[in-house]
């Protein structure tokens, strides 16, 4: 009898695990389409030739980074229950991951900074945004990203690796895996997302703002302009929310609880969500079939043209 209970809870804890590498490769794999399509998308629409398309671009590849490692690492050792995630090259993945995390911390930074002086200053936007400029704002992202996982390759101490028993990455149980967790992860990520919210909070100000004032003037081209960047601020908005839903689910709601599923929905689910959707928010606001089908379009990422024409003025 006892024999039999103990078997029946095994096959229980096989059929849970085959339900979370399901949930997790089927996140993981539709985010993963969802920014390759973002990142044609960027490529191909016009409208899109600029900065924050290129911010867009940045932040599609750091999102694609972030669910690969789930699709490709995660997803079959959840399914086999490998124990040695522990070792080196699943500490290296980790590091990885963590790159493509912070990469895309920092890119829904600039993509509101880039929103909120676009809307503050106009007329000035194009030379701050600049393609040189533009070029050193990406490489500041990703050398704050590399930053970040410096203490990393001290792996026997320093790392995160993911444990395929509890379904969720697991920081070192070490005094440098609490500086990590507490500090580069848990204080930097909420510091961006505090000055972020100032940001998105300041640019929707001016907008109604503007919106007020809007009555007074009769320049079509201006209004069509402003409609545009209305447009590219909700994408940003609604971007900046799902980063809220998952820093909020990661530091907060995933204590309320010890649930084992509990965990797994509050963390890495969360994480996946949040990249999966960030993609195909970028499809949704910006994707065309023509885009898929003009293979001879030129699939620059920043108009060098505009650029040279505004240093002009």
């Amino acid at each position: 009898m006892s024999a039999n209970a103990s078997e029946a809870v095994v096959i229980v804890s096989e059929i849970e695990n085959i339900y979370a590498s399901i949930i997790i490769f089927l996140l993981s794999f539709s985010g993963c389409v969802f920014n390759l399509l973002a990142g044609i998308v960027v490529l191909r629409n016009p409208i899109l030739k600029n900065a924050f398309g290129a911010l867009c671009f940045s932040h599609t590849i750091a999102n694609f980074g972030v669910l690969f490692v789930f699709c490709a690492w995660v997803t079959p050792t959840t399914i086999i229950q490998y124990k040695y995630t522990e070792l080196t090259f699943g500490k290296i993945l980790g590091q990885i991951n963590i790159l493509f995390w912070n990469a895309c911390c920092y890119s829904h930074l600039v993509i509101s900074l880039n929103r909120f002086l676009t809307i503050c200053m106009p007329t000035k936007v194009t030379n701050l945004f600049n393609y040189r400029n533009t070029c050193f704002i990406i490489l500041f992202v990703w050398s704050m990203a590399i930053g970040h996982i410096v203490p990393y390759f001290w792996r026997e101490t320093c790392y995160v690796a993911y444990d395929p028993v509890s379904w969720t990455w697991v920081f070192g149980d070490t005094p440098c895996g609490y500086v990590i967790t507490t500090y580069t992860d848990y204080y930097s990520s909420v510091a961006i997302f505090v000055v972020m919210s100032t940001l998105d909070l300041s640019t929707f100000t001016m907008l109604v703002l503007y919106r007020r004032k809007s009555h007074l003037t009769s320049d079509s081209e201006a209004r069509r302009r402003r409609r545009v960047e209305i447009r590219f601020f909700t994408q940003s908005c609604l971007q900046g929310i799902l980063f809220f839903y998952e820093v909020f689910n990661f530091y907060y709601i995933v204590t309320l609880n010890t649930n084992q599923w509990f965990v797994f929905m509050t963390s890495t689910f969360a994480w996946e969500l949040c990249h999966c959707l960030d993609g195909l928010v970028v499809v949704v606001f910006h994707f065309k079939r023509s885009f898929l089908r003009k293979a001879s379009q030129p699939t620059t990422i920043f108009s060098k043209a505009s650029d040279i024409k505004s240093n002009k003025k």
